[in-house]
């Protein structure tokens, strides 16, 4: 019987006797490989940005929008924005660890010459724990800040480099909003979601400037509270609304006075919507494999037509089915090898380029993920097998004395 490496030194052998036709034949599988690569990459990287974007709105928090008025027996009466009420949540609702009050409110800003709106995230600086806000320069505002009513900001990444250029350091620079001057104390790298294009500034100061809270035009109070687990958001929710309605006098069954945000609704739509985007470019890179393997068949059986005659004499000189069988399968799988390591090299090559581009926001960077590079390979050899799995049985098949008479 002959030996494997004996085997496999034919294959090659007939490979680079035939490698301008075995070179086209491999382009369609690299190039189904190096698809399945980049597109899978791409939404990954979306999907990336949208676990990062909803994990700021807070997916593990109870986020509490409040209104101007609630319903008191068909009566419209003003809702308090307590600030207060986040400790108040906190001591008294033992699913919530930690809580916070924020504003958002969009403001006309300017350094020098420049301007343009930005918005004004205000808040306490527990705000830094609880969104887990880390600072490229500088620092982020402290209670002595918040205390003394300090006019200092922290700016986003979008904000530093429309005001500053980009890569630059607006640690110790001046900027006004709203008419008033503020210090930049810190500046917080790319996030790639709403808040590199906000200001952080102290609940404080903010009230200093645009008045109370929940009156005119300061913006409406929005209370995140974090869950001790994830798992207890309905328990959460129902209690912290029971403590907030009888704190300001609201039926905990009117749902309008102080809304919560469900983002287990939002996880499941999108996560239904990924899966979506998944199947789909997994079936066109699966469908450009699939033309592949039906040009490595195609080659192979035109193998099996040129070498008939070699196959006869090699079955006339002792070589059992199962060789020949393994010799056309082991040349299948090796050109759909080499052409997938290329294809793979080749994807991962693209997506680290465009990762290294200077996408926009709404486009981010690929994301290569272990997953894909397991699903690419497994198909990879699949097809090399299925592609020489008819041609391969045919030459097994053949009878050598039929074989050996072909011209």
């Amino acid at each position: 019987m002959i030996k494997f490496s004996d085997l496999l030194k034919l294959v090659l052998n007939n490979l680079m006797a035939h490698r301008g036709r075995a070179a086209l034949t491999m382009f369609g599988i690299a190039w189904g490989i190096a698809t399945v690569v980049y597109l899978i990459a791409m939404v990954s990287g979306f999907k990336e940005q949208n676990v990062r974007q909803m994990n700021s709105w807070g997916v593990n928090m109870l986020v509490l929008d409040y209104q101007r008025y609630y319903d008191l027996n068909g009566t419209l009466m003003p809702l308090t924005h307590d600030l207060a009420d986040a400790a108040y949540i906190v001591e008294n609702c033992p699913y919530v660890t930690r809580a916070v009050p924020r504003v958002e409110n969009w403001a006309r800003m300017s350094v020098g010459e420049k301007e343009r709106r930005f918005n004004f995230i205000a808040s306490t600086p527990d705000v830094q724990q609880q969104m887990e806000i880390e600072t490229l320069h500088g620092r982020f505002f402290n209670s002595v800040d918040y205390d003394t009513e300090s006019k200092v900001v922290v700016v986003g990444h979008r904000v530093a480099e429309h005001f500053w250029g980009e890569g630059e350091n607006a640690v110790g620079e001046q900027l006004t909003a709203s008419g008033t001057v503020f210090d930049v104390i810190g500046q917080v790298d790319r996030q790639r979601t709403s808040s590199d294009w906000s200001v952080y500034v102290p609940l404080s100061v903010y009230e200093g400037m645009f008045g109370r809270v929940g009156e005119g035009n300061a913006g409406a109070l929005t209370i995140y509270a974090t869950l001790d687990n994830v798992t207890n958001f309905d328990k959460g929710s129902v209690m912290v609304r029971r403590l907030l309605a009888a704190r300001h006098g609201f039926s905990p069954d009117d749902e309008n006075a102080i809304r919560l945000r469900d983002f287990s609704e939002w996880r499941e739509e999108a996560t239904r919507i990924f899966l979506m985007f998944f199947a789909l470019f997994y079936s066109i890179g699966l469908i450009t494999l699939a033309i592949g393997a039906v040009g490595v068949m195609n080659v192979m059986l035109i193998s099996v037509q040129e070498r008939t005659r070699e196959i006869g004499l090699r079955k006339a000189l002792g070589a059992t089915p199962g060789s020949i069988l393994l010799q056309f399968v082991l040349e299948a799988l090796l050109i759909t090898l080499i052409a997938g390591f290329i294809g793979l090299t080749f994807g991962l090559l693209l997506s680290g380029i465009m990762r290294q581009l200077p996408l926009p926001d709404e486009f981010p960077p690929p994301v290569i993920t272990a997953a894909a590079i397991y699903v690419a390979v497994t198909v990879n050899v699949v097809v090399g097998i299925l592609a020489g799995a008819l041609p391969a049985r045919q030459a097994a098949r053949l009878d050598p004395m039929v074989a050996m008479r072909t011209e």
